[in-house]
């Protein structure tokens, strides 16, 4: 490879960091043939998080890849576009050995990619000519190998299926059936002459024409020789069809069960101590407060008497600072104070008194959290609370009280130092940066997890959703209206597919299904302590 700037080897790349910072098992089950950004979706320059396979755009794109970095602390990504990687903790290119067996992946992917592309009607014809230049048949690193790939034949032509999925795996099952047919295109080593077509021949015309038939053999073993290089590669990096393959982990039966019953066993026999909890708008629709995304009785589906450009704007942080009234009063309808936990934030708590609940990360803003007594120190609120206040002009921090004042008093909250700034509650609008509190713990709370429960969120809003993708050879939950967090590629759940050992859904109300989950741990006398009201007699 050929760098513009000399890459180096930095301590990620060195033997007690790289196994932590570099997992081949990204490019696994994962389509990448056609890298998209995770966020917004581009196609054009993209690289892969080595430690979780996020794909996100590059820099010169959205920059999604260094918000990635910035969220997770993953420091090591690869580029789809020239192969090069680079630490994002280092602020530098890196390459050292130990990344040969990724650069292979990545050049395999190149090579199917353009098969994709090239070919629209799901067919690759894998020839081989008798007639070109050695020269040119020799594939390197910085040449496109599907270039020489689709080189014509005359010998034989094998066509094989692509499927609109390339997945390793399913690309390694192309490959075997390339290799095979390969081999059926080897030309014999035996070499048989032309009989003379007249008594005059010579015995140097023949061994002329024997020389050339030879020739041409060589010229298209080399050929196939070098377009099976790189297939080879990948085959030897899977351990498929070397005669000392590797040997990849058997799955270990997790769990007794996949489902709810499932999860509650693993609970209960003491494997889980270090849960992390996700949550959204759904967990206090039983409260009264409307979630955002349910077509009719949404909050979005609810906003036009706020003569909106679009239902998002209420919490856009543009518009805000252009018409703050309508978001101050929608924020006087949910003030926080006005509802009461639901079964939901009990049971998180319930963790917590067991000693169970390693972090609730939350999206929301109403704070029952708090009020269900989570301890703050437990709270993730990814996207900020009600808590505290600040001036978005001078930044001056002011009491949740003076701003509940305000706000029922129909008014919008001023600055009461530089009189004209609008103060406006810390909850993340869009175009904001999510607290920090947020990328310090996420950094460091995965690693720890040994069991991932997400309640009641839609998994639209990133980076929050991407979440998910960070807790690894763990089981997880989902307790949802519907199922979400399938379509993230590597990390999503996996719940239909045949290799899935860790991934449990229960579909349906999530007070339900906390009801039922607390039943299954035998915990239904303590939950009902802490969800029936407090007598005031």
């Amino acid at each position: 490879m050929v760098f513009c700037v000399e890459p180096i080897s930095c301590k990620h790349l060195q033997v007690e960091e790289f196994e932590k910072c570099v997992d081949l098992n990204v490019f696994q089950e994962n389509d990448l043939t056609i890298p998209t950004c995770s966020q917004c979706n581009d196609k054009s320059e993209n690289w892969i998080c080595l430690q979780c396979g996020v794909v996100s755009c590059s820099r010169h794109v959205n920059g999604h890849a260094g918000v990635h970095f910035e969220t997770t602390q993953h420091p090591i990504s690869a580029s789809f576009s020239d192969h090069s990687f680079w630490c994002y903790a280092c602020d530098t290119y890196v390459y050292d050995k130990c990344l040969y067996d990724v650069e292979d992946v990545l050049e395999t992917l190149k090579f199917f990619s353009k098969r994709k592309i090239d070919h629209s009607d799901d067919e690759f014809d894998y020839e081989i000519s008798n007639n070109n230049n050695t020269n040119n048949n020799n594939i390197k690193k910085d040449n496109k190998p599907e270039e020489t790939a689709s080189t014509s034949t005359s010998t034989s032509t094998t066509t094989t299926t692509t499927t609109t999925s390339h997945t390793v795996n399913d690309i390694t099952k192309e490959i075997e059936s390339i290799q095979i047919t390969d081999k059926e295109t080897k030309p014999n080593t035996t070499t048989t002459s032309t009989p003379p077509t007249t008594s005059t021949t010579t015995e140097e015309t023949k061994k002329e024409e024997t020389k050339k038939e030879e020739t041409k053999k060589e010229e298209a073993a080399s050929l196939s020789s070098s377009g099976s290089k790189i297939i080879q590669k990948v085959l030897d990096v899977f351990g498929i069809g070397s005669s000392q393959p590797k040997v990849l982990p058997s799955k270990p039966q997790v769990l007794s069960e996949m489902n709810l019953a499932g999860i509650a066993n693993y609970i209960s026999t003491g494997k889980a101590k270090n849960i992390i909890v996700m949550t959204g708008a759904g967990i206090s629709v039983a409260a009264g407060i409307p979630d955002f995304r349910t077509k009719g009785t949404g909050l979005y589906s609810t906003l036009g008497k706020y003569n909106l450009p679009y239902p998002e704007a209420i919490f856009d942080i543009d518009y805000f600072k252009e018409n703050p009234q309508p978001f101050f009063v929608l924020a006087k309808e949910l003030y926080p104070g006005s509802f009461n936990p639901t079964p939901v934030h009990h049971f998180i708590k319930l963790l917590h008194d067991k000693g169970l609940l390693l972090r609730n990360y939350t999206q929301n803003i109403d704070t029952l959290e708090r009020i269900a007594q989570i301890p703050e120190d437990k709270l993730v609120e990814a996207h900020g609370s009600f808590a505290t206040a600040h001036c978005i002009s001078c930044r001056k921090e002011h009491t949740k009280d003076f701003v509940k004042d305000e706000i029922f008093s129909e008014r919008v909250p001023k600055c009461i130092d530089c009189k004209d700034g609008v103060v406006k509650p810390d909850i993340t609008f869009f175009g904001e940066s999510l607290p920090s509190r947020f990328s310090h713990c996420s950094s460091q709370d995965f690693d720890k997890c040994d069991l991932l429960i997400v309640i009641g969120t839609s998994l639209k809003v990133q980076p929050f959703a991407s979440l998910i993708n960070f807790p690894k050879n763990v089981p997880r939950l989902l307790i949802n209206f519907e199922v979400v967090g399938k379509s993230f590629g590597y990390g999503g759940f996996k719940f239909d597919d045949p290799s899935n050992y860790l991934d449990c859904k229960w579909i349906g109300d999530c007070q339900k299904g906390i009801q039922d989950f607390v039943d299954l741990l035998n915990w239904t006398e303590e939950f009902k302590k802490l969800t029936t009201p407090t007598s005031n007699l």
